[in-house]
């Protein structure tokens, strides 16, 4: 709540929101909308496992050889767990 005297101010950025159009637009249509459906399935599950299950939520290393070697680790991590469940099974 604005104190008494001091009214609030809306900006506006006109690339942003012309640039949010787009991707409404975008999404409405049908074969792009179920590409995006298909990231629910394909990508976003494992990020979520990492973050859920490992509790892996940020990289301890810098550099982007190291970053990928231990997001490496992480990802077979995640496949080990896969594998030893159907194995299980």
């Amino acid at each position: 709540k604005a104190k008494e005297g001091n009214n609030r101010k809306i900006f506006m950025n006109p690339k942003w929101e012309q640039q949010k159009e787009q991707i409404r637009t975008l999404l409405s249509e049908e074969k792009t909308g179920k590409i995006y459906g298909r990231r629910k399935i394909d990508v976003e599950p494992v990020f979520g496992f990492l973050k859920a299950n490992l509790g892996f939520t940020r990289l301890s290393v810098r550099r982007k050889d190291r970053v990928k070697n231990e997001l490496g680790f992480a990802l077979m991590a995640v496949n080990l767990r896969k594998f030893a469940a159907i194995s299980a099974k």
